[in-house]
């Protein structure tokens, strides 16, 4: 197993226990404002497992051919870097406005 896969899994783990711990505090009668702290912390933690994953998928798959230290690599790491620190993640931006297009129709 490499270092990625390892890393990824002891995260997923991690946030496995975290999801249990969640349903523990439910079940317990915990407060909302502590279960939302606590599922805020794992949608963070899933942000994170997410942002190794592009990563890896940037550099094995789309950067392959380019060196691992080239300008452009560190450039789509920084970005991708500042795109999760602002929280850009799927799901995160407000869907965008509808195109007026003409309907197509048969004659």
């Amino acid at each position: 197993m490499d270092e990625l896969t390892k890393s990824v899994v002891t995260r997923l783990r991690r946030i496995e226990g975290q999801v249990q711990g969640l349903q523990r505090m439910l079940e317990s009668g915990r407060e909302c404002e502590e279960l939302l702290t606590q599922v805020m912390a794992v949608r963070s933690s899933i942000d994170q497992v997410g942002i190794l994953l592009m990563e890896h998928h940037l550099e094995r798959c789309i950067l392959d051919e380019l060196p691992a230290d080239s300008n452009l690599v560190r450039e789509l790491n920084l970005a991708l870097k500042t795109w999760a620190r602002f929280g850009l993640v799927p799901g995160a931006r407000s869907e965008l406005p509808a195109i007026d297009r003409p309907v197509e129709t048969s004659a």
